[in-house]
């Protein structure tokens, strides 16, 4: 009995005894299956944002904020058109606006040109622009008579450094006859305008053998009002169209003294065949609010012939020492009324 016991007792331990064998062959198994994990981490540099970085980088756009030659980057400037100048009154007034500035507060400091034609009309050494606001800088200049007639070029160059930036312009440049100019150059003013207010009639007188202004050369119908001032004066700065009083227009003006001007008959619109017909219709007798209205082929004589200066004499007279125009009036019916019949434009069917 004790025998039996002793063997169960030894068969119960080699069965536990195998038992623990088994265990730590199972828990070995572990490591060789996690071995794979290492290598399970070999796709991480994949993911790594290495190889995208010379994607992101900014070298491709290098080339695009690189400074070009001839180019003033993060500025913007920009010239007012319409100018005109005369050789009577050789001054142009001219703004250039800077409405984006982009220098470093540091170093803001730039040069500034102006040229008509390429001659240097103004200069600007250290010209100071402030960043980030918008600016203006206001010009003035004068210039010698500009030979040829319609329009001359007016350029800015601003400099940075070695970089320019560049805006161009034009200015209406209205020259007077060779003849008339040499006159004015050496302060011989041709001729003199003498307005009848109460005759209505206008006379241009040239000078004597004495140099007086008594030799009458040409008499024009005019419509004068009763706002037109008397007294002596000096005619003053000139237009092509002018809008007059009642949102009107009128051509070849020439101020007389504050605004009472030369000036054609009005016209409804800035147009050369939306004549006033009815106005045109009173010429030699008041029709005006104070400005001396004449027929296009007498108000463009003096607006051609008489420069900056000419003396002017506004009066009253009972006599007329000229025979007096006469006027031929427009049939508002002719389909060619809205034309003064002696505008010499090409275009004109009167002419045709």
């Amino acid at each position: 009995m004790k025998q039996r016991l002793i063997c169960v007792c030894l068969l119960l331990a080699l069965l536990l005894a195998g038992c623990t064998l088994v265990i730590p062959a199972q828990s070995a198994a572990p490591p060789e299956t996690a071995a794979p994990t290492p290598t399970s981490a070999a796709p991480l540099p994949v993911t790594t944002a290495e190889p995208t970085v010379p994607v992101t980088t900014a070298e491709p756009t290098v080339p695009v904020t690189t400074e070009e030659p001839g180019v003033l980057r993060g500025v913007e400037m920009a010239l007012t058109e319409g100018l005109i100048a005369t050789p009577g009154c050789p001054w142009v007034e001219l703004t250039v606006s800077f409405p984006k500035v982009g220098l470093a507060p540091s170093d803001r400091r730039c040069a500034l040109r102006v040229e008509l034609e390429g001659e240097t009309v103004a200069e600007w050494p250290e010209l100071e622009l402030e960043p980030g606001l918008e600016q203006t800088v206001e010009l003035e200049f004068g210039f010698e008579r500009y030979q040829p007639d319609e329009t001359a070029f007016v350029t800015a160059t601003l400099t940075h450094g070695e970089r320019t930036l560049t805006a161009e312009t034009t200015v209406a440049v209205n020259n007077y006859p060779d003849e008339l100019w040499q006159a004015m150059s050496n302060d011989e003013l041709p001729y003199s305008i003498d307005v009848l207010r109460n005759q209505n009639v206008v006379i241009i007188y040239g000078r004597d053998a004495s140099d007086e202004y008594t030799a009458p050369i040409k008499s024009f119908l005019c419509s004068t009002g009763n706002a037109t001032p008397t007294g002596n004066y000096r005619l003053g700065p000139k237009r092509e169209w002018g809008l007059l009083y009642g949102n009107v227009y009128g051509q070849y003006v020439s101020r007389i003294t504050g605004d009472i001007l030369f000036h054609s008959v009005p016209y409804a619109r800035k147009q050369k065949d939306s004549l006033v017909t009815e106005e045109f219709n009173k010429l030699g007798t008041p029709a005006s609010m104070g400005c001396v209205r004449l027929a296009v082929s007498d108000v463009k004589w003096i607006y051609d012939n008489c420069p900056m200066g000419t003396p002017v004499h506004i009066y009253d007279t009972d006599t007329l020492t000229v025979e007096r125009p006469e006027l031929i009036p427009i049939d508002p019916s002719d389909p060619r009324a809205g034309w003064d019949p002696t505008d010499p434009d090409e275009a004109n069917p009167w002419n045709q």
